[in-house]
């Protein structure tokens, strides 16, 4: 056989540049999928329970509309959920195991004031997180912060709902 009968019968490679790129993208949009379906799935429960919590407040504390639903875990879970009734009133609902608790906004402190409050009792110091929750059997506020942005030393601190005075402080250790 000749040089150029051997080059005649070589076939090209099926792996082209053109091929390896379609597959290639085709595994990144199955990879994609995949996480997107397992992200999905991981977070089915609790988006049922937030789902759940919002028909509940909607039923049983008279709401008409949802704003937020959050869900505060210390001595018990509670469901947070704030929202309007059908007269335009802004409310906050507590659903706990044994039942439910439902206040006006405009009657007890809001994020703003709580947050004003916080600030005037701890100068300087930068909120982590604020959120509605329930403490000392009583509708409150949880804030966490750095204690010492230096050590990234955090602290939470309750605050009550109904007339913003301070029920507790726990200085977590790094």
């Amino acid at each position: 056989m000749t040089p150029s009968r051997i080059a005649e019968r070589r076939r090209q490679s099926p792996w082209t540049g053109w091929r390896l790129t379609l597959i290639a993208l085709g595994f990144l949009v199955f990879v994609a999928v995949v996480f997107v379906v397992y992200v999905r799935s991981a977070d089915a429960d609790y988006r049922g329970e937030e789902r759940a919590a919002a028909a509940k407040a909607k039923q049983e504390a008279g709401l008409t509309e949802v704003d937020n639903v959050s869900k505060h875990v210390w001595d018990d879970s509670v469901w947070v959920v704030e929202g309007k009734d059908a007269s335009d009133t802004d409310w906050f609902v507590w659903l706990r195991k044994d039942g439910v608790v439902k206040e006006k906004a405009s009657e007890g402190y809001d994020a703003e004031r709580i947050r004003s409050r916080f600030n005037a009792d701890h100068p300087g110091k930068k909120i982590a997180r604020l959120l509605p929750g329930w403490f000392s059997e009583q509708p409150a506020w949880e804030i966490r912060y750095f204690d010492d942005p230096a050590s990234k030393r955090q602290a939470i601190v309750f605050y009550s709902f109904k007339d913003g005075s301070l029920l507790r402080t726990y200085n977590l250790v790094s």
